[in-house]
């Protein structure tokens, strides 16, 4: 009794010891928390039912499991309190800013070891939560914290790399299993973090090269195991994915792979990215390495050389295990590592001396995401508007029809697109990663999401939706006569069957 009551005094000791270690993170992680609350406020109004959350919120059904996400599965019946999801947005998203904000606040802890936060702290922690990348997780309703959830397993083992070798492992290999069954494209983070250290710690002398050595290997060591367990363990259900891979490709095949896949990630950065943000990420990326180089406490030549190939290992890891994919995921949701990327290099630049042109390099980047924020929420919400608007016209002309009346089951089939309101064809072609973020809705883009609402929100009677699989015939070859003809749209019909032309 006395040794489990000195034990239990020695463990409340420990956590209140490291309650007031921590304690100062607390302030900076209400105001991160305010900023990423605000930056996305627009996205929340528009209240955007962002594809697949369709179906969740009409069958409340998970899904998950089929990309491996087990964890994601289990605690959605937690945060929802019921194994049937109902809409509970904008909950989800709020989880995830404060998981995404906590690990911002870690993660400049673990970089700089002060405890000091100042206005470039957070400038340079908006690329973490607040990219165009990261913006498109936090677009759905269900998803959010469980993506957030695998930063944050991500960053948090680091924290504990002082503590007993057999104790870091565990939370390395923890945290990659979390990351695992949550969300796979934070993948890249953790080995980003450690390459990032590895390098400060060399190039400044802080610890010898033998003790950056070993805690390199612990850390592969740990992260492998927790990617080996989940490989053997709990691979993926779905096995024919049409966008994206479940396994990665065969070991003589995994470098061409890897490069080629790359060099498609590079590509598309640049097209989505303003030729502004484009420079100011150079800038940043220029003052990192200058930096590092003017304060090494090693060689110069040597610090150019590792500085470069710090740079470069980190842009290759910032995409993970995506990289080693037969079909990679290029959607924005799957690319944050790259601006997870730029956020650490923020966090290096703004806590050195001074370096200014690269803290306002970050300070303007950190800017632009800010208001791109808004100026995607609001384009959520014109598209969403004008999306209904032309699927009420489809709907108002359709219930008059003779034809629809009759009571048989008939199949419609939906021809071309609505594109996107006007509001945002306006935009000018810099804004190119705006038609990656916004869903048409509605139209026929080989996407089962652009024509799911129209088809299962408004309790059309007697209808088959003509799509994919289900097509026995294509409409759009057989003579069918007009119907109705108006400026949004053409509809043909005869004999059980309706063909809707988008204009």
């Amino acid at each position: 009794m006395i040794n489990l009551t000195e034990m239990m005094k020695g463990k409340f000791a420990e956590w209140k010891e490291m309650k007031e270690r921590y304690r100062f993170m607390v302030k900076p992680w209400l105001i991160l928390v305010t900023l990423y609350t605000v930056s996305i406020s627009a996205i929340l109004r528009a209240n955007f039912s962002y594809k697949d959350d369709m179906d969740r919120i009409l069958r409340g059904r998970k899904g998950w499991d089929n990309f491996g996400r087990y964890l994601t599965q289990l605690l959605s019946n937690f945060i929802h309190g019921d194994r049937y999801l109902m809409d509970i947005s904008p909950l989800p998203q709020l989880l995830a800013v404060l998981l995404v904000a906590l690990s911002g606040i870690i993660t400049v802890y673990i970089i700089t070891e002060k405890k000091k936060f100042s206005l470039l702290s957070f400038a340079a922690l908006i690329p973490l939560g607040i990219s165009p990348y990261f913006l498109h997780c936090l677009s759905y309703k269900y998803d959010p914290p469980y993506m957030a959830l695998s930063v944050f397993a991500s960053i948090i083992p680091l924290l504990f790399y002082k503590k007993p070798r057999l104790v870091y492992i565990v939370t390395v290999v923890l945290g990659s299993l979390v990351m695992c069954t949550t969300y796979q494209a934070s993948s890249g983070i953790f080995p980003m973090l450690v390459v990032l250290l590895c390098f400060k710690w060399w190039n400044s002398k802080e610890k010898e090269i033998c003790g950056i050595v070993e805690f390199a290997g612990v850390s592969a060591i740990g992260y492998l195991a927790g990617l080996g367990i989940f490989e053997i363990f709990m691979p993926p259900k779905g096995s024919a994915l049409d966008y994206v891979s479940v396994s990665m490709v065969s070991l003589d095949r995994l470098f061409p792979t890897i490069v080629s896949n790359m060099y498609r990630y590079f590509i598309q950065i640049k097209n989505d990215f303003k030729i502004e943000w484009i420079f100011l990420v150079l800038v940043i990326f220029l003052v990192f390495l200058f930096v590092c180089v003017r304060d090494s406490a090693r060689n110069k030549p040597a610090a150019v050389f590792l500085g470069l190939l710090t740079l470069v290992l980190m842009f290759f890891l910032s995409f993970g295990a995506y990289s080693t994919l037969e079909k990679p995921l290029f959607v924005p949701r799957g690319m944050y590592g790259f601006t997870v990327l730029l956020a650490f290099l923020g966090i290096f630049i703004c806590h050195t001396r001074k370096a200014y042109m690269g803290k306002l390099a970050c300070l303007a980047l950190g800017w632009c995401f800010f208001v791109f924020s808004f100026t995607y929420g609001n384009a959520l919400e014109t598209q969403k508007e004008y999306a209904d608007f032309r699927m009420e016209l489809v709907i108002d002309d359709l219930k008059d029809l003779e034809l629809m009346q009759s009571g048989e089951e008939i199949t419609v089939q939906i021809e071309g697109r609505i594109g996107y309101a006007p509001a945002i064809k306006n935009m000018p072609d810099s804004y190119r990663i705006i038609y990656r973020l916004v869903p048409m809705v509605f139209g026929e883009t080989g996407n089962m999401w652009d024509q799911y609402k129209f088809f299962h929100y408004y309790e059309l009677k007697n209808i088959r939706q003509n799509f994919g699989s289900d097509v026995a015939e294509d409409l759009t070859e057989c003579k069918l006569p007009i119907l109705k003809d108006t400026m949004y749209h053409t509809i043909k019909g005869e004999d059980g069957r309706v063909l809707i032309e988008l204009k």
